[in-house]
């Protein structure tokens, strides 16, 4: 009852301080831009232990205080991001963490000389990482920490470097790199390393339209193993070119996994992304890619993965805003593992939806939000299949 009361407190706090603060404009300096921020919000949660039987609900409250920084000039951008976050269950406390992390990127030049980005993370995060979106680096997809059977406490540690240049008004040329770490807490799960490289040369075909190659290379280490896994992809695709309305880019190929004991597996690469832009108040976005990564739950082992997905925003007016999504996903395990005594082919079949509303308050400070999400799990290993619904109400404070 003691934490219950000192986070309530915590809470009250908070919400009076940013009342009596700014319009939510950010502190403003020159180029500069400082934002701190309140995230506050309650959740019931079906299923906290995600197991498919013996459910166990609960409520827990998640607290983020956060520092979002920026600085422009007409070739400059760098922005930054530094938060701390705690969450507490109502009955099951010894699920209590906390998390906290930091995001920095810089972007520099024009594309008409070089544009450079070099992006640099560290996370220290559990359950769902709500920055993930945010810490794309190096230019490079995410391909070597996408793991949808693992929500455990983890450090993510990435860095990329990414450069593209209009070599002229038709040909473009941008490569990238990036580094992730990721260090699992449980000692069940193994601690995974990769080293990311892509290249992609487009071309202007018409005003609307451009051709694009791109290859891509990986290293990929589980750090317990003396071996590496090696991961290439070469692909060709047609990304929109000139058009407000619809953005397209897609490609299709061939790719190649590489495990540490020499087993190689090869399929089609596939990367499609899509965006409408209906009206003013409606945009619709879908995609769906896949790859082969490494396991984070069994040594020399992979799994190859295939993601779609679709997205849908509606903007009533200039204070309410509501998004639904969907994402469908397949992990198709290479080597058979073992369960109960017997081999197995593993196969993982994942469904998550969810539905937000987002309320701007006349105080440009305050923004209210609720959420509600579904999430199922499948699986033909015994005692991995689950399902979670979560329902939200929270507020984000900013100066």
């Amino acid at each position: 009852m003691t934490k219950r009361v000192l986070v309530a407190g915590l809470m009250c706090a908070i919400l009076v301080s940013a009342a009596n603060a700014g319009p939510g404009q950010g502190i403003r300096s020159g180029p500069w831009v400082i934002s701190p921020y309140a995230d506050v919000s309650g959740t019931y949660d079906s299923n906290i232990n995600k197991t498919g039987a013996n459910q166990t609900d609960d409520f827990f409250l998640d607290s983020t205080l956060g520092l979002r920084a920026g600085y422009t000039t007409s070739l400059l951008n760098l922005s930054g991001l530094g938060f701390v976050s705690s969450r507490n269950y109502a009955d099951n406390t010894d699920k209590d963490f906390g998390a906290g992390g930091e995001l920095v990127r810089i972007i520099y030049g024009t594309r008409d000389q070089i544009m450079v980005e070099a992006d640099q993370t560290f996370r220290r995060v559990e359950d769902i990482d709500r920055y993930a979106s945010e810490a794309a680096v190096g230019g490079v997809s995410p391909d070597s920490v996408l793991d949808v059977s693992s929500r455990s406490r983890r450090d993510v540690n990435q860095a990329g470097i990414s450069a593209g240049k209009d070599l002229t008004d038709k040909l473009e040329l941008d490569a990238g790199y990036r580094f992730d770490n990721i260090n699992y807490d449980a000692a069940s799960l193994f601690d995974l390393r990769n080293h990311v490289g892509q290249l992609e040369t487009a071309y202007k075909l018409t005003d609307k339209a451009a051709g694009f190659a791109t290859v891509k290379a990986a290293v990929q280490e589980n750090v317990t193993l003396s071996s590496d896994a090696n991961y290439y992809a070469a692909r060709l695709g047609m990304k929109s070119k000139g058009t407000d309305k619809v953005t397209f880019k897609g490609s299709a190929g061939f790719q190649q996994f590489e495990l540490q004991d020499g087993d190689t597996k090869s399929a089609l690469s596939y990367d499609v992304t899509t965006a409408w832009a209906a009206s003013t108040k409606v945009v619709l976005q879908a995609g769906g890619r896949n790859g082969s990564a490494l396991s984070s739950m069994y040594a020399n082992n992979g799994a190859e993965y295939q993601s779609v997905w679709l997205a849908g925003k509606y903007q009533f007016n200039p204070s309410i805003s509501t998004t639904m999504s969907g994402a469908y996903r397949v992990d198709d395990y290479i080597n058979q593992v073992t369960d109960n005594g017997q081999a197995k082919d593993r196969k993982d079949n994942g469904f998550a939806g969810r539905f937000r509303a987002d309320y701007q308050a006349p105080a440009k400070f305050l923004k209210l939000y609720t959420e509600a999400s579904y999430e199922d799990m499948s699986s033909n290993i015994d005692a991995q299949d689950y399902n979670d619904t979560r329902v939200m109400l929270g507020a984000i404070l900013s100066y």
